[in-house]
């Protein structure tokens, strides 16, 4: 084999690309304008803090509506505890502590509420909060 074939089979050098220069390097301290009174978040910082916020709006909203639930109660102090005897009904004890024009529905509704109670059963010698007799 002659020399020619030998080079022509070898790699042929390519150009060789320019040379970049190199960026200055940032400073390790940022500047004083961005460093006094700015603060940069990303948007997961950002999104940490809407949902802090809106957590912070819902204990707020839950704690002032317990509050107001509390305090509206419209026969609060004006109750009265009764025991239950056997032969009483939610009917008749409502009946009597019903006010003239007052609804003994409404009384029996009241009552159910302030003693949380779910039906209208009574069992002789249980304890109800009623409203003071009208």
């Amino acid at each position: 084999m002659s020399s020619t074939a030998f080079a022509s089979q070898l790699p042929t050098a390519r150009a060789a690309r320019p040379v970049r220069a190199a960026r200055p390097a940032r400073p390790a301290v940022r500047p004083a304008a961005r460093a006094q009174g700015s603060l940069r978040l990303t948007r997961r910082g950002r999104l940490v803090v809407l949902v802090l916020g809106l957590v912070a709006m819902l204990a707020l909203g839950v704690v002032l509506g317990s509050v107001s639930a509390a305090s509206d109660g419209s026969t609060a102090g004006q109750t009265e505890t009764i025991r239950v005897q056997s032969g009483d009904t939610l009917w008749d004890i409502a009946a009597a502590r019903a006010g003239s024009g007052e609804s003994v529905q409404d009384v029996i509704d009241e009552i159910r509420s302030i003693n949380h109670l779910s039906s209208g059963a009574l069992m002789a010698g249980d304890q109800l909060e009623v409203p003071a007799a009208g």
